[in-house]
């Protein structure tokens, strides 16, 4: 019997050991903040991108045309304040029945006519006070494109407005749709539409509206973030952006373009880094036609690219320009998928949430009794003013970072770039003209280039291929082709380009030109150098008739090809009939362009190697280092000027002579110094004794 109590006590404290290893007292919370309770009771607490970015992620389902955010927020603990004890908390899903829709009849609005302009409208009666936080106007018939105003009320006197400036539409030629209005919830019998008809003729009312109802577990208005934003180098006809999120495997289901300009029909493609094999490829997750209609003054548009919830902090978005100006994106937004809301009862004051620990496991507490009974609209709680308190670093999930692997044999070496020393993290190394042109021999897939301490211990590295190009500037000089060089009749004008590498894989030039009006046939080809039986000749590699008939826009860029290796001058001939020679602007050379990632130790030296032809490609254990390098937002390092590769060259930063030869070295010559010195003293002194 005493041993039966012995294994039950046994089993308590251990259970009770386990149960404490995932509570707050164990935690490594990463983040915290406050939040703001002003009355006392039901509170509802809102889901918001910080919270979302660093506490443990969402997984994204879909159901019919809803995308709905489950399973995240794990590791969400809240605290009293003061003394700091553990507040109980519930998540609340979005429903999975489709939203519930109230419809209320149309009661007419008499139009007004004044010095200032022109309105009309309508009334939407629900018949009863509801909780509601949409309207539906779908029923008008198209087409139609307004501002308005939308206003509220619950006896048809006091009025609350809503919206104070919106726009509807609906554009069944352009394919533009816009009837569905939004607002903050509140409770509501009456709706009031006034249109602004100053610049439009009016519009018919619909036969009947609809208002969306507000449920224990509707999710409110849909969380939106605005991203950071940067424009990158790109081809002729095309915008290229990078945009940044907060972190990786964010619930994000589209992103909505803030563009200046006028009319606008363009395509456009999201990607993001994924592993295949034993590289990251650019992987297509969001595409859409970007459209905007202006009519009398008013702007109806469809600015918005649905995407596959990413996995990468950062993505790369490209616009196919045509034969327009660069696109002027001057915000993107991201629209996250339908969150849960936080429930939790609390007195006014302050509450604390921290939050950021991977390890630890979902919460259970006595107030899930009470789920069936959670108020509508219970009170609004906020989160505090500015960013959230960072506890710690961020802790380490799945396997350990492999920060070295074997040594290298380093001589036969041609270049070597010094990558600068730093904070320990994620880094990304583009890789440039200069590595893409000497890296390894043909077939050419960098497979020579390493990453390798003092050393010489390699550092493993994921090799990403993206999606926008290396771009180089290539000089272009009126020359005639060298004497003795056959060419075509009558004359051409002769130009040589100055690519400044001879290999460049899969490179092209483009060309482009100020001209208006013209109309010419242009070659492109390489002087082959004169050998021992052979005289210099003229390789043509291609041609193309350059047309362009429209003095309003500028001609249309040419693009040639260029062989991966070139033993010879690079020419260009334009036949110009009677005509006076076509100005060439700029000639761009545009190849693919790659990056490196890695995780660089605290303040380490690192050196790019490369230049090495009898080298096969390196071998890493990517499943140890997917996990790690993919997902996470990475700091952009761009390594120093090539060098010839010197095996006994210290890099830049590192001291000569390691810190205990440098320091045991000194000491010694101190105390040689001090041997000495006495020396001569006690020889001194017995000379003045003699």
């Amino acid at each position: 019997m005493n041993r039966l109590r012995l294994f039950i006590v046994a089993g308590a404290v251990m259970g009770s050991l386990a149960l404490m290893a995932q509570g707050p007292a164990n935690a490594r919370f990463r983040f915290q903040r406050s939040i703001a309770v002003a009355i006392g009771g039901a509170q509802r607490l809102d889901v918001d991108a910080a919270l979302v970015a660093g506490a443990q992620p969402f997984t994204v389902t879909q159901r019919g045309e809803r995308w709905i955010a489950i399973s995240g927020l794990s590791d969400l603990r809240l605290f009293a304040a003061p003394g700091g004890a553990e507040v109980p908390y519930l998540l609340v899903p979005p429903s999975a029945n489709e939203p519930a829709f109230v419809t209320g009849r149309i009661l007419a609005v008499a139009p007004t006519e004044t010095v200032t302009g022109k309105t009309s409208g309508f009334e939407v009666d629900l018949g009863d006070s509801t909780v509601i936080d949409a309207l539906d106007i779908g029923r008008i018939q198209g087409p139609f494109l307004k501002r308005f105003r939308l206003e509220g009320s619950g006896d048809r006197e006091r009025w609350t407005q809503l919206v104070a400036e919106g726009t509807a539409f609906d554009l069944p030629a352009e394919q533009l749709n816009h009837t569905l209005i939004e607002f903050e919830a509140g409770s509501f019998r009456y709706l009031r539409i006034t249109w602004d008809d100053t610049n439009s003729g009016r519009v018919t009312p619909p036969d009947a509206a609809s208002a969306r109802q507000v449920t224990v577990s509707s999710p409110g208005p849909i969380l939106r973030a605005p991203l950071a934003l940067e424009r990158r180098p790109s081809e002729p006809g095309r915008s290229r952006f990078r945009i940044t999120l907060p972190a990786g495997r964010m619930p994000v289901v589209a992103l909505e373009l803030t563009v200046g300009g006028g009319h606008l029909s363009r395509d456009a493609r999201v990607l993001e880094a994924n592993l295949v094999g034993e590289e990251a490829l650019p992987r297509l997750i969001g595409q859409a036609r970007l459209t905007r209609v202006v009519r009398d003054q008013v702007t109806a548009d469809a600015l918005r690219i649905p995407i596959r919830p990413p996995a990468e902090p950062q993505l790369e978005l490209a616009v196919d320009d045509g034969d327009n100006p660069p696109l002027e994106l001057t915000g993107v937004t991201a629209v996250f998928a339908e969150l849960p809301w936080i429930y939790f009862e609390a007195q006014p004051g302050s509450v604390t949430a921290s939050f950021g620990d991977p390890r630890l496991a979902a919460p259970r507490y006595d107030l899930e009794a009470a789920r069936a009974s959670i108020p509508a609209v219970p009170a609004r709680a906020s989160w505090g003013p500015g960013s959230p308190m960072t506890l710690g670093p961020e802790p380490e999930d799945g396997l350990p970072m492999p920060e070295t692997g074997r040594a290298i044999e380093t001589a036969g070496f041609a270049y070597m770039r010094e990558i600068p020393p730093g904070p320990a993290g994620l880094i990304t190394v583009p890789l440039d003209a200069a590595v893409m042109s000497r890296s390894g021999g043909s077939p050419r897939r960098l497979r020579d280039v390493r990453v390798i301490d003092r050393a010489s211990l390699q550092v493993p590295y994921l090799l990403e291929k993206r999606d926008e190009p290396l771009i180089l500037d290539a000089r272009v000089e009126r020359r005639d082709l060298p004497a003795g060089v056959e060419t075509p009749a009558p004359r051409p004008s002769s130009y040589i380009v100055h690519v400044p590498y001879a290999d460049l894989p899969s490179s092209r030039v483009v060309l482009t030109t100020r001209a208006r009006v013209f109309e010419r046939t242009v070659t492109i080809g390489m002087v082959v150098p004169a050998q021992e039986r052979t005289p210099a000749r003229f390789q043509r590699l291609d041609g193309a008739r350059w047309t362009h008939a429209d003095e309003a826009t500028a001609a249309a860029p040419l693009s040639f090809a260029l062989p991966d290796s070139r033993r010879g001058d690079l020419f260009l001939l334009i036949e110009e009939g009677d005509n006076q020679p076509l100005p060439i602007e700029k000639a761009t050379v545009i190849l693919p362009s790659y990056a490196i990632r890695l995780f660089r130790r605290p303040d380490l030296p690192l050196r790019l190697v490369y230049g090495k032809d009898d080298i096969a490609a390196p071998r890493y254990d990517l499943q140890l280092l997917a996990p790690q390098l993919l997902g996470r937002v990475a700091t952009e390092v761009a390594p120093g000027p090539e060098l010839p590769f010197s095996p006994g060259g210290q890099p830049p930063g590192a001291p000569a002579v390691p810190p205990a030869v440098f320091w045991s070295a000194l000491a010694l010559a101190v105390i040689v110094l001090l041997t000495m010195v006495v020396r001569l003293v006690r020889r001194d002194a017995a000379a003045g004794v003699d």
